[in-house]
């Protein structure tokens, strides 16, 4: 057995719990790992790379409401960023944690999360995979004095999974690292995951920290004020009914609104509003005027303005390359 093979063997010994009754497919190169790991009602896509022993990325990309989650301990430190959407963990009956766009949580599997969401039915991300047992003894680490156990224990993670919201120079970093893995190589991943490394351990202070644990009496209350938004799209509504209806303060209601959804409550329905008219330009053949009325915009230059600050262009625009584009797929497949 050459050296490389050997070192190749023992990165992929260590493997998360979660993964292991998930179908794996080999890569293009030995240190990259396929996931098929099925959601239900919506898709995933993971790939693990293999950095060194005892350390893996985890990239994944969730278009789901939520993805598999199985309460098992496991002496595993997590380092997960949001690069897109919302990120939420459910970590025992009273507390919800939720990421968004830039953020980072470092977690435990010795206290590992109940269940984990996406509020906003999308996802990407990555997490770094630490096997503190394992890693502890690779050289590069030693070199920079890097130890999973200083990091497990500078942010009591026994105890507590720290948010790190956005800053960004890490995300400069992570932003080098996703444009990469077009074309993965390993030296330049092992450069990167260091320098995440020797910065959560030697430059993060934990007072930076901003834990914002939100009860699961309020978050079931935000995510009914949110249903209610959504269920009658053509008549506006009240926000400051809705309050009134779940006992809550109109400060109380937006601010735990925006940590779980990332926006205000009307930001999001405009948001919401717009992805639904994009549907309907694409599957109906309903005039633009039509489609404004039924998402409750009697006033058509107006919903054109507010689809094209959403859409990144005009409704009508929005259709013609959507049919456009249709065709063009049609005619390359035939």
């Amino acid at each position: 057995m050459t050296k490389g093979s050997r070192f190749h063997h023992e990165l992929v010994r260590q493997e998360l719990n979660y993964l292991k009754d998930k179908r794996k497919i080999q890569g293009s190169e030995a240190f990259i790992t396929y996931i098929d790991a099925p959601v239900e009602r919506g898709k995933v896509a993971m790939q693990l790379y293999d950095i060194f022993p005892g350390i893996q990325l985890m990239v994944s990309e969730f278009t789901a409401n939520s993805c598999f989650q199985e309460n098992s301990r496991q002496d595993v430190i997590g380092i997960n960023h949001c690069s897109r959407g919302r990120f939420e963990c459910e970590f025992d009956s009273r507390n919800w944690l939720y990421i968004g766009e830039g953020d980072i949580v470092i977690t435990s599997l010795v206290r590992p999360p109940i269940a984990s969401f996406f509020p906003l039915n999308y996802y990407y991300g990555s997490t770094i995979v630490l096997f503190p047992e394992i890693c502890e003894n690779v050289p590069e680490l030693g070199l920079f004095g890097i130890s999973a156990k200083r990091i497990f224990d500078k942010f009591t993670l026994d105890r507590k999974s720290p948010v790190f919201r956005r800053d960004e120079a890490v995300e400069q970093i992570y932003n080098e690292i996703y444009s990469h893995l077009r074309q993965p190589e390993l030296p330049f991943l092992r450069i990167k995951i260091l320098e995440l490394l020797y910065y959560f351990q030697n430059r993060q202070s934990a007072f930076e920290e901003e834990l914002e644990y939100i009860p699961k009496s309020l978050t079931k209350k935000i995510k009914y004020v949110r249903e209610h938004m959504i269920e009658d799209l053509e008549h506006r509504i009240s926000i400051k009914e809705l309050a009134t209806e779940h006992d809550l303060s109109m400060t109380r209601l937006k601010s735990a609104f925006k940590q779980i959804y990332g926006e205000s409550p009307y930001s999001y329905l405009r948001r919401y509003k717009m992805h639904m008219a994009a549907k309907m330009l694409q599957q109906t053949e309903d005039k633009i005027s039509e489609i404004a009325l039924e998402l409750g915009y009697h006033n058509p230059s107006k919903f054109a303005e507010a689809f094209s600050s959403v859409m990144g262009c005009m409704p009508g625009k929005y259709r013609e390359q959507y049919h456009g584009a249709v065709q063009n797929r049609k005619r390359n497949e035939g």
